[in-house]
């Protein structure tokens, strides 16, 4: 019984096309394919006027900065970011993920965090307005958005046009990652999800607790504590003081109709006074004060109301209103985005001798380098403590988390080899780590360095110089290691003292995988690694797999069987080689992985070798976004992040992960590879087999780039029958020309579970001449009955598939055969 190979697809027409002077944009679903076809001149006439804009919009930018500046310094600091705190909280109500942030969010957004970085860098005024009027706050609201439209939409592409003026031999890869740089830092903030952000502190701190506790006087476990209250108030704080409003007017009703029952309620006073009479014959000023401080007060945001935090941290980490020089110190860039913004640095402000916070991205995705910069302040020997304890946990931590993904994973961490590079003499190096799990190796290389604080817009070089650090140099360890790999058959690994270790041999290993993993995330650029050489960065041909333990930790919970992520491996790197894949985040690989398989070979159909086409991959980590804002409210959600497959396919896969047999990833990987429609084919047989209790159904075969030939037995196999139906695998390879085939066998009990599975590689080259001339025959034979079925049923089309099975058309196969 013979699956047909996969009819090929038609081109498939935009859902959408726009098309504006010589930019093309076409959207199929998701995907938005850009092209630009420039008429002769027309692209210098653009650079032209852009060039002769730079002027004009960079002094609309400074005039707008300035307003906006001197109209934040006149306005009260706490009502006006309490005010911008809750109309963020406003505009993100029902959104659970990124691609549902529009206009409207964004801007909400840079109410709270570039307004606060004006209050901590603009001198106050003196007097100051009492309130915040609307007039003041739409005024504010329209130059916060003129300042960052006319950065993104007219700066960026300004200032490129300025450079190519004065340089016409500019670099095109090196301006596009300089303005990619630019973007990120204008406009993106959040690095983990809020469901980590926790977690992830923790794990940095505490081996960090004698430092912390000496510089704060706190355990680093209690410093965590309390920034969880700070995390708990900015995500579900509104709910807390929703839920505190209705409990104070609930109580607040019972005690009033009590009093009336009782008759304390006196008809003679006003409303007023006997409200104030109920609420101090039941003591509920407290809760009344407590409710009304949380949702129309300030106590939300009142870090030593919702905290315990000492003066000395709380100081060592808030501005003052107008205390940052630096912000707006004379220079280029004069209080734009494209500087470090005062809330790296400082995530609180503190007003009137209290302290706030406004924004959980500005606390959790600076603290770590922020607290670390205080240790390394205080004295050498603390810095030195702080980077040992460091080292460790980074390096620890990755295999960790790769662990729980790979169960049973065989792991050695700090190896060492000798090895001989361009003629010198051997020389002693080591690798962070390995992780061995069937048939893959992981080579993984840990850098713990931080990614620069300055900003691209002044200081590109040090972005490079970071990439060159944290991507290239574990590219260069783990090339130099593969080498040694190589270099013999089977080679030694030793400890610091140079005992022997471990042996390995490259010829176990189906893949090897370099992982080059941060402590800073930096994704937006290491997830198009193999971009890089572009600009200078060379991480080498070799796919290296660079990522942040955030990244990782995000694919401990998602990932709920081994195989299917030792599968995305193998995907991944095959998207080293694509040069259409310029995604934006580690994760959007994922989302396009969960959707498509083999994404990168979905890309290049779907780019069908346009040289000059992007494509733009827009929604593919909605599902990811959605889990894990359900795990916010949840820490036990189910996860719902798998590839759809049929249940017998899933239920196979989780069998293999049980019973954790050699060649398991092989399998699995092998199954994976199908297509949708072949995969629902394959295991729809075998689960109508299974419903129709039949001892031995027929086998089933697909053929094409996936050969599989599966076999359902209800019971236990006969070996007679089994030796009969390896003769039919073998027959097929040899009438089919095909160089190795699996063979599947899957045993089920009545209910329809799996209790095995076996199976074997039947590869040509290891047929024996002695066998040939019975296979032959027995192929001839299998050839004659399937296009006699086939021609019995109904004639068969000249350009059809030949129904022999060898995937060729009719014409070109059995039509002069039969």
């Amino acid at each position: 019984m013979v699956k047909k190979k996969r009819k090929k697809q038609r081109p498939q027409r935009p859902d959408e096309i726009f098309s504006a002077g010589p930019i093309r944009m076409a959207r199929f679903g998701k995907n938005i394919v850009s092209k630009t076809e420039w008429e002769p001149g027309q692209f210098e006439a653009m650079q032209d006027l852009f060039c002769a804009k730079y002027d004009e919009v960079v002094k609309e930018i400074d005039e707008a900065i300035a307003a906006a500046a001197q109209l934040v310094a006149s306005l009260p600091p706490l009502p006006l970011l309490h005010r911008a705190w809750w109309s963020r909280a406003h505009s993100m109500l029902n959104i659970d993920n990124e691609f549902d942030v529009g206009t409207e969010q964004i801007q909400a957004e840079r109410m709270v965090d570039f307004v606060q970085s004006l209050i901590a860098s603009a001198t106050p005024s003196d007097p100051q307005n009492d309130e915040v009027s609307d007039e003041d706050y739409a005024k504010l609201e329209s130059l916060i958005e003129r300042i960052f439209t006319a950065i993104n939409s007219q700066y960026f592409v300004c200032a490129t046009a300025k450079r190519k003026r004065a340089d016409p031999n500019l670099d095109e890869a090196l301006e596009e990652f300089h303005f990619r740089a630019q973007h990120y830092w204008t406009n993106v903030k959040v690095s983990q999800y809020p469901a980590h952000q926790i977690q992830a502190l923790r794990e940095l701190l505490n081996p960090q607790d004698a430092i912390i506790s000496s510089l704060y006087g706190i355990s680093s476990d209690e410093l965590c504590n309390e920034l969880e209250k700070i995390w708990h108030a900015q995500i579900f704080g509104i709910s807390d003081a929703a839920t505190a409003m209705k409990e104070a007017h609930r109580n607040f009703q019972v005690a009033f109709e009590r009093d009336m029952a009782d008759g304390l309620i006196d008809p003679q006073v006003s409303p007023q006074e006997n409200f104030q009479s109920v609420i101090e014959r039941h003591a509920l000023d407290a809760e009344n004060q407590r409710a009304a401080g949380l949702f129309m007060g300030y106590d939300l945001l009142d870090l030593q109301k919702v905290t315990s935090l000492s003066e000395k941290f709380l100081l060592d980490f808030s501005w003052e209103p107008g205390e940052d020089t630096d912000f707006f110190a004379d220079g280029e860039f004069r209080g734009w985005p494209l500087r470090v913004w005062p809330t790296f640095k400082r995530p609180f402000l503190r007003i009137e001798g209290r302290y706030y916070c406004f924004d959980l991205a500005s606390l959790f995705d600076h603290l770590y380098r922020q607290l670390e910069k205080k240790a390394f302040a205080s004295d050498s020997s603390t810095k030195q403590r702080w980077i040992d304890a460091r080292k460790v946990v980074t390096e620890d931590l990755p295999f960790d988390y790769l662990q729980r993904i790979l169960p049973g994973a065989r792991s050695i961490k700090s190896a060492f080899y000798k090895l001989s590079e361009d003629g010198k003499a051997a020389k002693r190096c080591e690798v962070d780590g390995l992780l061995i799990v069937d048939d893959h190796l992981f080579v993984v290389e840990v850098k713990s360095g931080a990614f620069t604080y300055t900003s691209p817009a002044t200081d590109v070089q040090a972005h490079l110089n970071s990439l060159a650090s944290l991507v290239a140099d574990p590219a260069k360890q783990g090339r130099r290691f593969l080498k040694y790999l190589n270099s013999a058959p089977e080679v030694a690994l030793y400890d610091e003292g140079n005992n022997e270790i471990a042996r390995l041999r490259a010829g176990d290993f189906r893949h090897v995988t370099i992982c080059g993993v941060t402590l800073d995330p930096f994704t937006e650029m290491a997830a198009q690694a193999q971009h890089l050489h572009k600009i200078g960065v060379e991480v080498g041909s070799e796919p290296v797999w660079s990522m942040s333990i955030d990244d990782i930790r995000a694919y401990t919970d998602i990932f709920q069987n081994p195989f299917e992520f030792l599968h995305y491996v193998e995907q991944r790197k095959a998207a080293f080689d694509s040069s259409f894949l310029q995604l934006d985040d580690e994760l959007d690989h994922l989302g396009l992985y969960l959707k498509h398989n083999q994404y990168p070979l979905h890309v290049e159909e779907l780019v069908g070798g346009k040289a000059n086409t992007r494509i733009q991959f827009t929604g593919y980590r909605v599902e990811l976004d959605k889990f894990f804002s359900a795990r916010l409210e949840d820490p036990v959600a189910p996860n719902p992040l798998r590839q759809k497959m049929p249940v017998k396919l899933t239920e196979l896969l989780d069998f293999l992960h049980r019973e954790q047999r050699p060649d398991s990833a092989r399998v699995s990987s092998y199954l994976l590879d199908m297509a949708g429609d072949w995969r629902d084919e394959l295991f729809g047989y075998v689960q109508a087999c299974s419903e129709h209790d039949r001892a031995r159904p027929a086998p089933l075969s697909t053929h094409g780039d996936v050969r599989v030939t599966l076999q359902p037995w209800s019971g236990p196999i006969d070996p007679t029958d089994l030796a009969t139906l390896t003769i039919h695998v073998k027959a097929m390879l040899v009438l089919n020309s095909e160089p190795d085939r699996l063979l599947l066998c899957l045993n089920y009990d009545p209910s329809g579970t799996i209790t095995d599975a076996t199976w074997q590689w039947i590869n040509r080259c290891h047929i024996s001449k002695a066998e040939m001339p019975l296979l032959e025959a027995e192929a001839e034979l299998l050839r004659v009955r399937r296009v006699a079925k086939a021609s019995s049923n109904a004639k068969v089309g000249r350009n059809e598939l030949c129904p022999c099975g060898s995937g060729k058309k009719y014409k070109r196969c059995c039509i002069n055969k039969h």
